[in-house]
């Protein structure tokens, strides 16, 4: 069974240091491929503020300025128009941006959970299966 990944669960998942950190790495690949500069100082108890913060104005940047680009954005990080209304709603109103940015933060920690769990996964089958030849 899959891990639960819905916003509460991320937030818990913010607990997890080697989550943080594969997080950070994530974000910082997926902007660079679009040629904007995130970057982690490894603090894992501020790295939501921080990450937060540099993401927000490259994203206000993207938006306005290179509109094709921040649907490619969009399209890469795998996120919705609907996703992000939803988050708004859920933060009080929230700006677009600033749901847009939340949005991201969980999406690219989503990916890290998904992965973490198929490597378990694979690891548990192949236990399994060491088990069975020996």
């Amino acid at each position: 069974m899959l891990p639960e990944l819905n916003r509460q669960a991320l937030q818990n998942a913010c607990t997890r240091e080697d989550l943080i950190r594969k997080t950070a790495a994530q974000i910082i690949k997926d902007f660079a491929e679009f040629g904007l500069e995130i970057t982690f100082s490894g603090n894992v108890q501020n790295f939501y503020e921080e990450l937060f913060n540099q993401m927000k104005p490259r994203i206000e940047e993207v938006l306005g300025e290179h509109y094709t680009m921040f649907l490619n954005f969009l399209y890469r990080i795998d996120v919705t128009e609907k996703q992000v209304h939803h988050y708004q709603k859920e933060m009080g109103g929230a700006s677009y941006e600033d749901a847009l940015t939340e949005v991201i933060i969980h999406r690219e920690m989503k990916k890290v959970m998904i992965r973490e769990y198929f490597k378990a996964q694979s690891k548990a089958e192949e236990s399994e299966s060491d088990m069975l030849t020996e």
